[in-house]
């Protein structure tokens, strides 16, 4: 791993490595009464004063208790167990009762006062009947201007006495990581931050609930790359379960829990860290953009917080619009928008005018669309996307003359953008303008608009004389409906056009033959019902050819009647044949 030669910076926060206070305890004048012989310099004192308890008597005799079993397990140049008198006399003198429990912070200032480096912080309470009781437990050590704990595991004993005996085992226990843990400090204090790392897990193998050793560990990620993320976690946890305001700690936890994507605990820390110093504009700045993403809203009611103290704040005002879209609240983004080009009309954009246009889509606002559509194509006029929207816009509503106008300015920006040419086709259609639709197309095409696009909006009028003559069903709505299909194909061909128009040419020739079929049954036709019947058949033939050849092509449209009509046409052939025969050459010899 990179040593990295600096204080870590993690979300603006600086790690603090460990400044000041010494661990080696001062000559003491006063030498008690403990196995052997007198502390040396080096030798760390303990300080243990009254539990906290439901009953001041059971705290001074668990206390009593712990001391002397300390001072008998212990000798005084390993571990120096400060005395009962001397304790007493210390709260006294400082205004204390002795048989009370002291906060962490008096516990500190005592030890302080007495030269302690360690100090109990335990809780007791008797459980069921007889003097079975249940102690919770933490060692406290100074570093710095920091208080760090050490949870020791809670006890359940027969009485104080046996209480006595498993906390001075878990005191010994969690001793063990001392000598690496002050190898730790010294390395980090010499930047040597892989090192430090390094007799930190030491101290844990020693000690694996070692909490203190965890705190150097933590301090020493904080400016080492590539450790893991979940070490982090574990290890910045420890820290805070001994201080809940280490902005250090949570800030190193947020960072971990966003390697490793999981965006809820991540949003969850980053806040736990902006609420310990709101007034930190580096961390604002820093997780606020990571909040746009993740956690929208949770950004928006920071970027509040600072707006009461920061009215008119152009960056503020910026970065609550783009949250406000970013967690869907559209209406109040569309507001904070209007109120940002009002403190600065630079911010009027192209995309300014995007995004609230954007906005005023997602909230189905039709006549927001418009107003920020029209002022921007006004601004912008050589941007075809502007009235291209405005002439989609007013099609949805319905305003195909609107629609129409501003799909012919757009047009002009770019003849060869096929999007317009379609919005003022379909605008022509459904003003029933086909021949309007046919004109359009055909300029289109002229300007070099997509020819697959367009010829797709001219089937249109095809379409719509295909429709008129199945509704009608007379002959010359049939013809008018092979008309167009033969001008739209001769255009832009299509499947849909051959299909229209081989339908069409069937259903003339069908209704031709239909007055033909009655004159047949004569054996004998006048002259002239022979002329009629032979021009009849010729015409029913013209378009009976026109359905063999296009059908076919246009079959697909709908396979099933396709291939009903082309089955029939043999016998509509075969009998156009024979009429043909029969009356169009010379009359028969009476």
């Amino acid at each position: 791993m990179r040593t990295v030669q600096r204080a870590a910076v993690v979300f603006g926060v600086v790690a603090l490595w460990f400044p000041g206070a010494a661990l080696v305890a001062q000559p003491r004048t006063a030498i008690p009464p403990q196995r052997g012989g007198p502390p040396s310099p080096e030798t760390p004192y303990i300080l243990v004063t009254a539990f906290h308890a439901p009953e001041k008597k059971l705290a001074v005799e668990a206390a009593d208790e712990l001391r002397d079993r300390l001072k008998s397990s212990y000798s005084a140049r390993d571990l120096f167990v400060l005395t009962k008198t001397s304790v007493d006399g210390t709260l006294q003198a400082s205004g204390y009762p002795v048989d009370s429990a002291l906060s962490a912070s008096d516990l500190m200032e005592l030890a302080r006062q007495m030269r302690g480096e360690y100090t109990t912080d335990a809780w007791i309470r008797k459980t069921g009947a007889g003097n079975a009781v249940h102690v919770d437990i933490r060692l406290l050590l100074r570093q710095g201007q920091q208080v760090i704990a050490q949870p020791l595991p809670a006890v359940d004993a027969k009485d104080v006495g046996d209480a006595a005996r498993q906390i001075e085992k878990s005191i010994g226990d969690a001793l063990k990581q001392i000598p690496m843990y002050k190898e730790c400090v010294n390395a980090a204090r010499a930047q040597k931050f892989e090192e430090a790392a390094t007799k930190a897990l030491a101290a844990i193998a020693a000690y694996p609930r070692a909490a203190w050793s965890r705190t150097c560990l933590l301090n020493a990620y904080a400016a080492i790359t590539g450790v893991s993320p979940d070490s982090v976690i574990v290890v910045g946890k420890e820290v805070l379960a001994a201080d809940s305001t280490s902005l250090t700690a949570v800030a190193n936890v947020a960072e971990a829990y966003r390697q490793k994507s999981d965006t809820a605990n991540m949003v969850d820390w980053m806040l736990r860290m902006y609420r310990l110093d709101k007034t930190n504009r580096r961390i604002i700045d820093q997780i606020v953009p990571i909040l746009a993403q993740a956690a929208p809203d949770k950004g928006i009611q920071i970027i509040d917080d600072l707006l009461k103290d920061n009215p008119g704040d152009i960056g503020l005002t910026d970065t609550k619009w783009k949250l406000q879209g970013r967690a869907s609240r559209w209406k109040d983004a569309m507001t904070t928008g209007d109120e940002l080009v009002k403190l600065d009309p630079a911010r009027a954009t192209l995309d300014w005018y995007n995004r609230q246009i954007g906005l005023a889509q997602s909230d189905s606002n039709s006549a927001k669309v418009v107003e920020y559509a029209t002022k921007a194509a006004d601004k912008f006029p050589k941007d075809i996307s502007f009235p291209t929207l405005l002439s989609q816009t007013h099609y949805r509503a319905k305003q195909f003359d609107k629609a129409m106008e501003a799909s012919m300015r757009a047009t002009a920006i770019d003849p060869k953008d096929s999007r317009a040419w379609i919005f003022a086709m379909a605008a022509a259609k459904d003003m029933n303008r086909p021949d309007s639709v046919l004109a359009i197309g055909l300029r289109a095409l002229a300007a070099g608009a997509d020819k697959a696009q367009v010829g797709q909006m001219m089937l249109s009028p095809a379409k719509t004389a295909f429709d008129k003559a199945q509704a009608s069903k007379t002959r010359d709505d049939w013809k008018e409906s092979l008309k167009m299909a033969e001008l739209v194909d001769s255009i832009a061909p299509a499947a849909e056009t051959k299909f229209f128009a081989g339908v069409s040419a069937f259903q003339v020739a069908s209704d031709i033959l239909k007055e033909v079929e009655p004159l047949t049954k004569n054996p004998k036709p006048k002259a002239a019902d022979r002329t009629t019947m032979c021009a009849l058949s010729k015409e029913a033939d013209v378009y009976l050819t026109k359905t063999s050849m296009t059908l076919p092509q246009g079959g697909r449209v709908s396979p099933e009647f396709a291939q009903q009509v082309l089955g029939s046409l043999s016998g509509y052939n075969e009998f156009v044949t024979s009429v043909k025969g029969a009356t169009c050459g010379p009359p028969p010899k009476p």
